[in-house]
């Protein structure tokens, strides 16, 4: 057993439909612990080592692991400890809403791309799929639900 980490976007539809295995973080043939999609999903084993690595690609498991908390404050706390950090954009009708970022290199150097001062036009596609890649924008609700976009 391999546990990865998940650096980049990856989309666990298209996985699922590749017949790699089981579970979706090493890829083995292994009884599934927490189902995700259908009945593939993580592993006893990785589910042990798990570590977040990109928001919008472990969104389900996230989902999973969070389900219990009961506030908004509950959901930001536990994100915080895995190691995600959250930008603010914004509020609505009790529901908060974040950037994720998940690769803070790209993140930071694209600034005023992100924030929309600068035009994503100004740089090449590949820059701008990596751009768009760096962050994960979610909403957390006050009864501490989460909804993760991709």
């Amino acid at each position: 057993m391999v546990f990865r980490k998940k650096k980049a976007y990856e989309d666990i539809y298209k996985w699922r439909r590749s017949k790699n295995g089981t579970c979706f973080y090493c890829y083995e043939e292994k009884t599934v612990a927490v189902p995700l999609v259908g009945d593939q999903g993580i592993c006893r084993e990785c589910l042990e080592h798990f570590k977040v690595g990109h928001v919008a690609t472990d969104r389900h498991l996230i989902a999973h692991l969070t389900k219990g908390l009961r506030s908004h404050d509950e959901t930001v706390l536990w994100l915080k400890k895995q190691g995600i950090k959250l930008a603010p954009t914004g509020q609505k009708d009790g529901v908060r809403f974040y950037m994720a970022i998940n690769n803070p290199g790209i993140f930071t150097h694209y600034y005023d791309i992100v924030y929309g001062s600068a035009d994503l036009s100004t740089v090449d596609r590949g820059t701008g799929l990596k751009i768009m890649d760096s962050y994960t924008d979610i909403q957390i609700f006050s009864d501490g639900a989460i909804h993760i976009s991709y």
